[in-house]
Formats: C-alpha cells, structure tokens, sequence
C-alpha cells in the first residue's frame, strides 16, 4: 500500500489525466446507451484530449495540468447548459477549483487566480441557467430518470478527486517540514547533529533528572594539510568517512555532534569515563586505519580527543570547556591520542 501512495505522490499528474480519461470513457458507453449523443460526443472529444497528453504528447508537466483545468471547465459548463443543474457536472468546476492547488505547486500566486477563474466560471455558468433560463428540453427530459445517478455519481466523483489530492498534499507537506526539521537539527554534509541540537538537547533535560554523564571533544589532526592538499572535495569526503565512524560508535542512545569545521563533540547520557574511554579509543584506532579514497588517492588521517565528565548539577559549557582543554593537551603530546 504504501509502494502505491509514494508511486501516486510522485506520479501524481499522471495518475490525474488517467483518471480523467477512464472517467470520460465510462460517460461515452454512458450517454451513448441512454440515447444522449451530443453529450457522447462532448465526452468523446474530452477522452481525446486526455489520450493525447497521456500516450501521444506524453506531457504530464504543470503546463498540461492548466490546460486540463480548462478543459474541465469548459466541459462542465457545456454539460451543464445541456443537461441542467441538477446533474451535478457543475461540481467538477468546484472541485477542480481545490484540486488545481495541488497540481501544479510551482505556480503559486496564480493558483489562486485559476481557482477564481474556476469559481467564477461556475457562478457564471449557473447564473446563465437560472436566470436567463437556458435549458435543452430534449436532453433534459431524456436524462431525467437518471438525474439521482448522475448527481450522485458525479458528487462522489468529485469528492474522491478532493480528497485525494488534500491527502497527498498533506503528505507532501509533511515530509517537507520533516525534511526542515532534520535539516534545523543535523549537519548538511555529515549528517550528525549540529551544536544548536546538543545544547537545546541538554537544556531541556529537567536538573533534577540529570545524571553523570561524559563528553568527549575530538579534532581531525592536520586537517587544513588535507584541504590544502588535496583540495575541499577531498576534506569533505574525509569529514564525512570519519563522521560514519564516529556515529557507528555512538549508536542511538548517544549523540555525535559536528561542532564546527572539523570538530566534534560525542555525548554520552548516564556514562562514565571508565566505560566511554576504550570506546574512544577505538573509534581512534579505526580512524587511524581507515582510508578515503578521493580521484585515485588514498587519504589517512588521525584524531586527538579529550573526555570530561559532567555531574548532574554541573554546566555543560564548562564540561565542554574541559574537553576542550584536554584536547588541546593531547595535541601538545603529539595527537593522535585520547586525554581523559
């Protein structure tokens, strides 16, 4: 089920012109059995415009969804002046007028001016019926004992199109703002959490539920070598291999966070040094083994990491500051090595 909704939401248009095709295909056999021909006619030429987009022109684009939504219009209006108002095609104007929202997204100021164009034609349409009382009494009375069927049927048509195109366009926009949300908390390139997400992460956890916890800082050794050498493509491959690595050794339960060029911080709730330290170590000796291999070279590098501890009541900014400063001391031995 959900290979067939994620194949319609990228499909959509497609899906759209199909449905309009079989719709104006059952309203030929339709109309032509009750003995309407001028409306088999009109459903006819309206099944052939879609033929035409779907396997001649084969263009599913924006633009052919505007012109569909002419096509729609004009072919309610028509219908509507031959049959009357209480078949029920004056709503395919209505709801076309909510659909096209969702059809063609790149438009968007002049969506709003095509649903106008959609609610005005309806009124228009309706107006001209009502009040100038145009009517064709010998399709009206031809199709008057199917009158229930048709509204029905074209009321449920209508609303299936509405309701479908508000549940992809929920869908859509749920999976933008999940997409907003995974891009305001994780790194671009990396792909670990950024430092705004560590720190709103910590100060929202209550003090009085606070336990020890350890926090490692952990630097690429030489790493501006690397950019100058081999150029930023290469540096950024490095930050990212290195980066995998990282949050292979954190799991789920903890957080590898990028806290800026080619630092980074691991968090680890509820730990304490002793069980963190030979967990950093290996992510050390992993990373000394690893290579990058970027345009036909192979790239080593090392890192040099620091590990403080943080108690329930403490500051966390100090905690890092303490990292920090054993980082650096593991840099002043000659890197390559983890400071607790």
């Amino acid at each position: 089920m959900k290979k067939m909704i994620d194949w319609l939401a990228a499909n959509k248009n497609k899906a759209f012109l199909t449905v309009c095709l079989v719709i104006h295909v059952i309203y030929i056999v339709v109309f032509f059995q009750i003995q309407i021909r001028l409306l088999a006619y009109l459903n006819i030429f309206s099944a052939s415009f879609y033929f035409y987009y779907l396997f001649i022109k084969k263009d599913t684009s924006e633009e052919s969804m505007v012109s569909t939504y002419y096509e729609i219009l004009l072919f309610s209006a028509l219908s509507e002046l031959a049959i009357g108002p209480s078949f029920g095609f004056f709503l395919y104007m209505v709801g076309m007028s909510a659909t096209i929202f969702y059809l063609i997204p790149s438009y968007k100021h002049k969506r709003f001016i095509y649903q106008i164009i959609g609610i005005v034609s309806a009124l228009l349409t309706e107006s001209l019926i009502m009040i100038g009382h145009f009517q064709v009494l010998d399709i009206q009375s031809t199709a008057e004992k199917y009158r229930p069927v048709f509204f029905l049927t074209n009321l449920g048509i209508t609303a299936t199109i509405v309701l479908a195109a508000t549940f992809f366009y929920s869908k859509e926009t749920e999976s933008v703002w999940e997409t907003l949300r995974y891009n305001m908390n994780h790194d671009t390139l990396t792909g670990l959490y950024t430092r705004r997400y560590l720190e709103k992460h910590i100060e929202l956890i209550p003090q009085n539920q606070r336990k020890q916890y350890v926090i490692s800082m952990i630097d690429i050794d030489y790493f501006k070598k690397v950019n100058d050498t081999y150029g930023h493509e290469a540096g950024d491959a490095v930050l990212v291999n290195v980066s995998s690595c990282m949050q292979e050794t954190v799991g789920t339960r903890n957080l590898a966070v990028r806290w800026g060029g080619e630092e980074f911080i691991l968090y680890f709730p509820d730990a304490t040094p002793d069980i963190i330290y030979p967990m950093i170590e290996k992510l050390r000796l992993e990373i000394e083994n690893m290579v990058t291999e970027v345009a036909g070279k192979e790239i080593h590098v090392t890192i040099t990491g620091g590990v403080a501890t943080g108690l329930a009541d403490s500051n966390y900014e100090k905690v890092i500051r303490c990292a920090d400063e054993k980082l650096y001391l593991g840099k002043q031995r000659g890197r390559n090595r983890v400071i607790v």
